[in-house]
Parts: C-alpha cells; structure tokens; sequence
C-alpha cells in the first residue's frame, strides 16, 4: 500500500466493545471515547481530519470511507457516534441520503463538511439536525473546535441520570452553535480581569480541577469559580468530565483546551 493510499496510523480497525447490563451502564459516568467515521472522497482531507480527531482525547477513529457505499456498511457495522461527511461524497446522493441514513440510524450524529454554500443544501442539512455544517476550506482549528463542542453535548445530553433544570439543558442546547462563537466581550457578571486571571491559573494545572478545588487555589468562591468555569466550557475553551471516585453526586472536573 503506497504512502497515498495507507489509512492514517492510529485507524483502529477493531471493534471492541464491552458489554454492560442497562443498571450498569445507567451509572458508569466516566468520560467515554466516542467512535468517528470520515466520509470523504479526498484522501488528502481524511489525513486532515484525522489529525484533528487525533488531537483530542474524546474520539477514536472507527473507520474511513470515500464512497456512500463504504459509509452505509460502515454505519450497518455499528458502534458510530459521529460521520464526518462530505455531503458529495461518491454514491451519496447529498441531503436525500442524508435523510435517509438519519431514519436508519436514528443515534448517529452527522457534522458536513462540505464546499457547498448553497442556501438550499445548508438549510436542508441543519433541518435534518446536522450538529454543525463547515465550509470547506476551513482550519483544523475550526474542526478541533467543533468536535468538542460536540463532544460535551453528547455527553450532556447521554449521560445525566438526574431530571434536567432548564439551565442546564439551555448549556446543553447552546453548545450546537459556541464551535461557531467569536470570543467577545464577556457577559454582565463575568469580569475580564479575573477571567484572563483563571485562564491563566487553571491552564497550569495538568489533571482536571473541580470548581470547589480551583476556587480554594485562587482565592474565590466555589459558585464564582463554577460560573467562570462553566462560561470557557460555554465558549468552547474549556471541557469538562465527571470524577466517579467521589462519593454522592459525581462531581465535575474541568480542563482548559489545548
């Protein structure tokens, strides 16, 4: 296999699985790695992708396809969270297809990255409920951006045993559109000052921090530290996990972005 055509290196090609009664599953809290297919006919673009994906520490890549074939025997297979898809990939018949695969595969999230600027297909695809659409050409950045934000949101919505407070599902619901957010002003409540002060702080800590901790470490209040935190989460800076260890209620533990 030529150096073109070889697949990135980390392709994980097996599926493993393990499996979990529904109790079991219902408390495992622990950050999962979600699975990622990338459909899309350049190969060039796949090495692209890849690299983003292999640049955070949420996804695994479950497999690379360049036609629609390919991509439905892939998703037949199981075990995808998200497709990466050019919505012109080859044997894809653009947002029809798009349309039908969403029926089959109801628990598969799609994000388009596409050169299509079209009204008609952009509106189609965010109807159908595409988590994001990207322009081609677009940063590794912009992508790397994207999946995280994604990534929180399939954690949120997937992964809370408690009944949602419509302030936590409208963070949930807001995630779809902070890959996108250009970094302004920060809102009434939120000093600059004492922001770029935590960016500072929690960036020199390694491992994970929970709000109460990192308060106690600077010298404010567990509820100013969560609000602060919460907004780089809103923002996209930020991501967050949940520490299974404790006792009680899991507890969330914060990370700035790379």
């Amino acid at each position: 296999m030529s150096p073109e055509t070889a697949p990135p290196p980390f392709l994980e090609r097996r599926n493993d699985v393990i499996r979990e009664g529904p109790e079991q599953a219902r408390r495992s809290l622990s950050p999962e790695i979600l699975s990622c297919a990338i459909a899309d006919t350049s190969l060039a673009l796949q090495r692209k992708y890849a690299l983003a994906l292999s640049r955070t520490s949420h996804f695994r890549l479950r497999e690379t396809v360049t036609t629609g074939s390919e991509l439905e025997k892939c998703l037949e297979r199981g075990d995808v969270h998200l497709v990466l898809l050019d919505i012109y990939l080859r044997g894809w018949d653009g947002v029809d297809s798009l349309r039908k695969a969403r029926v089959r595969y109801p628990r598969v999230d799609w994000m388009i990255l596409s050169g299509d600027d079209d009204p008609d297909v952009v509106r189609g695809c965010i109807c159908l409920g595409v988590f994001d659409y990207l322009i081609k050409p677009f940063s590794v950045e912009r992508l790397e951006r994207a999946l995280n934000a994604y990534f929180q949101y399939h954690q949120g919505l997937t992964r809370r045993a408690n009944p949602w407070r419509q302030k936590d599902l409208d963070m949930i619901t807001s995630l779809r559109g902070s890959s996108t957010r250009v970094l302004e002003d920060p809102p009434k409540g939120i000093q600059r000052k004492l922001l770029e002060h935590i960016r500072i702080c929690i960036k020199s800590n390694r491992e994970a921090i929970s709000a109460s901790a990192f308060g106690e470490s600077i010298g404010i209040s567990r509820s100013t530290a969560r609000r602060y935190l919460e907004y780089l989460v809103e923002t996209g800076e930020a991501t967050f996990e949940y520490d299974i260890s404790s006792v009680g209620r899991p507890v969330k533990l914060y990370r700035l972005l790379e």
